[in-house]
């Protein structure tokens, strides 16, 4: 008797996924960016800026990442300044997800592709809710980084005396520069001419820890918070309102346990350090401290020469960048729910016990893989880059690492080695730039000719492990 026959059912190899239409918006806007880049009115000085020149830049602000080879603060004109600050806006908030709400606002409704690929890109659940959702993201958005570049133009003009039409101009610009965890500063130094300045400093950090938190959890706690302090103000309130979810819980906790623990650890190794805290006072080294601490995940900016930092903190800045913010965040990284998921899988084979749990929460199987999945594309595309920048340049193996890991996480830190790269090593950077931002998982699945869903499972068997 002939054996049955099994169908499976596959996607078109040309079908327009949300994800293939993901990565084609990217590409698009880096084309675009590239192009206003290489304009003479982008440029200081006579001539345009190259095309590695302007590629690199385009990349790195649409990806929001920071890295960069040429001078921001003096390479580029007010104009090129305003194109890398829309490319970081756009490339924060997410293309699709901009072109969503562009089309809210004008016409008061969205197709379902449209909600599909806002929802693929950003991460935010819910399609039927994704109308107000990405309203309230952008109200939200808005309001954070006005809130802080008032902060930022106060401190300007009372502490430095800037002028104040050029204290709005770099307010706005390290406000959304900060919140998109970009990193891209109108000081050719950075942060590291505000080194004792907590009042410019801390909103900076604010904001950076602010973005790396992601839309779903700052919209959660909110409520939260507003539904306690109803709840506190009610006499007649029968029922308790609502805790946090999983994701929320396990997204503040890992930030604050990946706040604290490296600002001790910063302190204690880098305290004595003549390149960078122990010229500092006291409070100034442990405001540069936490300042290392949360930059890596993954904004970019630098208070202290990181390129005279001792070579243990680069490694613990690798792991930071590494793990990056939360999901739905414009945070890099594997990201931390990833990085906790990993966690628990091994906890729990430690342990002996069958199911992976998180409280009193079980981990469904897909997400394991997926969280597996991530770490091994990021660790492969880490890997092959390192590699190949150690075949073309001199650097050493700590330096090369240290970069490779900020552009794959799109924070933008260097040890100051961007600028000195051959143009093949800048290529590799900025596609691990791209696929950072995108997404290990988007581009694998833009670029995969088919998706099959097979009907059956083969017998199982066990190969040695360990």
């Amino acid at each position: 008797m002939p054996l049955p026959s099994f169908k499976t059912r596959s996607l078109k190899s040309g079908a327009a996924t949300p994800a293939r239409v993901i990565a084609f918006a990217y590409a698009v806007g880096i084309a675009i960016g590239t192009l206003l880049l290489m304009l003479p009115i982008s440029k200081t000085g006579p001539g345009g800026a190259s095309l590695i020149e302007a590629a690199f830049t385009t990349v790195s602000a649409l990806c929001v990442t920071g890295l960069a080879v040429v001078d921001t603060a003096t390479y580029w004109t007010g104009f090129g300044q305003g194109v890398i600050l829309a490319e970081i806006a756009i490339g924060g908030f997410g293309i699709m997800a901009i072109s969503t709400v562009v089309g809210i606002f004008f016409a008061n409704k969205i197709g379902l592709k449209a909600r599909l690929n806002a929802a693929n890109e950003s991460g935010l659940v819910g399609l039927g809710s994704m109308r107000s959702v990405l309203r309230r993201v952008a109200i939200l958005t808005v309001s954070i980084e006005f809130v802080i570049g008032l902060l930022l133009f106060v401190r300007f003009v009372a502490g430095y005396a800037m002028d104040p039409a050029k204290a709005i101009w770099f307010s706005a610009f390290h406000s959304i520069s900060a919140f998109n965890n970009a990193g891209f500063a109108l000081y050719s130094d950075s942060l590291m001419s505000f080194v004792n300045d907590p009042y410019v400093q801390l909103p900076l950090h604010f904001a950076v820890i602010l973005g790396s938190l992601g839309f779903p959890v700052i919209i959660e706690v909110s409520r939260v918070i507003r539904a306690n302090l109803k709840l506190a103000r009610s006499q007649n309130v029968i029922r308790r309102s609502r805790g946090w979810s999983l994701n929320t819980r396990v997204i503040v906790v890992g930030t604050a346990v990946l706040i604290v623990l490296p600002t001790v650890f910063f302190a204690v190794v880098e305290w004595s350090n003549p390149g960078t805290l122990a010229s500092l006072s006291d409070g100034s080294k442990w405001l540069n401290a936490f300042s290392m601490a949360v930059q890596p995940r993954t904004a970019g900016f630098n208070s202290v020469d990181l390129s005279q930092a001792h070579p243990t903190s680069w490694l613990a800045m690798d792991i930071l960048m590494f793990i990056g913010g939360a999901s739905a965040s414009t945070a890099g990284g594997i990201k931390i729910g990833t990085a906790a998921v990993l966690f628990f899988i091994v906890w729990t084979e430690i342990r002996g016990e069958t199911a992976v749990n998180i409280g009193s929460r079980r981990l469904p199987r897909s997400i394991q893989r997926q969280a597996l999945t991530i770490v091994l594309l990021a660790a492969l595309a880490i890997g092959l880059a390192t590699f190949y920048i150690m075949l073309v340049t001199d650097f050493g193996l700590d330096r090369i690492l240290f970069e490779v890991i900020s552009a794959f996480a799109t924070v933008g830190l260097s040890t100051g080695i961007t600028a000195a790269m051959p143009t093949s090593a800048l290529i590799v950077l900025m596609a691990l730039m791209f696929i950072g931002r995108v997404g290990p998982i988007v581009v694998a699945s833009a670029l995969a000719n088919r998706n099959t869903h097979k009907h059956f499972e083969y017998p199982k068997e066990k190969p040695l492990i360990g």
